[in-house]
């Protein structure tokens, strides 16, 4: 996103700026700690630095929260027992525990991978396990979210912990797999924007319009300035060969060029 890097360009000095990377920070982290403690259980064939023991760290984290500081409050206030009379501390308990056999179970896959000398990228988010009939995408943006969130509020009644770590992990899996996808877009276009100025700089220099550059166009002002300034367009021409002779041709007197 050029406008986005030519924002932070111009504010990346100021304290609203600073506040707001780390507002953007901060919000990423938090809903990855929720995130990775439940997409153990709904995906497979995960990079080694997706399930990184760091972020499996936060994780733990995460779910120990909610099973003793809600544990703890439950003692004090009695409130959740009277709505979950089947000791929902204990279901809050299983689940904790099956988070780490899981995620134990998914470093031992990563092993495996790496032993057997197979190349898989670091980073990969994981295969959905969700059986459904729309792309990967699709599931993790809205369907895994959503069915998370679906069996957090079908087992609040069981177990208000359970129900309550599930509805948020739900959220910040929306959240988190947003965020992946919206960084993943913006590296492929600032990619495909390099490559259409790298393709149409000649045509763009020559005025072209934006149908015949790809959308790439220069101001008709900067042009003339190109033009008439012998500095700068001698900068320009030493970027390429190609827009080097584009310039030399448009420098030419016109009785010049017909005489050749």
């Amino acid at each position: 996103m050029k406008l986005y890097g030519e924002a932070r360009e111009l504010l990346k000095g100021t304290e609203q700026w600073r506040m707001f990377e780390f507002f953007l920070s901060l919000l990423s982290l938090i809903s990855g700690c929720f995130a990775v403690s439940v997409v153990v259980f709904t995906r497979k064939d995960f990079g080694e630095r997706y399930l990184s023991w760091l972020n499996l760290f936060f994780g733990y984290t995460v779910v120990a929260n909610f099973l003793f500081l809600g544990t703890m409050l439950m003692s004090l206030t009695g409130m959740f027992y009277r709505r979950a009379p089947l000791s929902s501390p204990k279901l809050m308990f299983l689940f904790w525990l099956a988070f780490i056999v899981m995620s134990i179970y998914r470093r031992v896959e990563i092993s495996r991978k790496n032993n057997a000398g197979v190349a898989w990228h670091s980073m990969y988010a994981g295969t959905s396990l969700l059986p459904l009939p729309f792309s990967q995408e699709k599931i993790y943006k809205f369907f895994e979210p959503v069915t998370v969130f679906a069996i957090g509020h079908f087992l609040w009644n069981l177990s208000p912990q359970v129900g309550l770590w599930l509805e948020v992990s739900a959220i910040a899996l929306y959240v988190n797999n947003h965020i992946i996808y919206h960084n993943e877009r913006r590296a492929l276009l600032d990619i495909r924007d390099a490559e259409i100025e790298s393709k149409f700089m000649s045509a763009a220099l020559s005025g072209k319009p934006a149908r015949e550059t790809a959308g790439f166009v220069v101001a008709e002002s900067s042009i003339k300035l190109m033009n008439h300034d012998a500095g700068l367009k001698e900068a320009f021409g030493n970027l390429s060969p190609e827009l080097k002779d584009v310039l030399d041709a448009k420098a030419q007197p016109p009785s010049t060029a017909g005489a050749e």
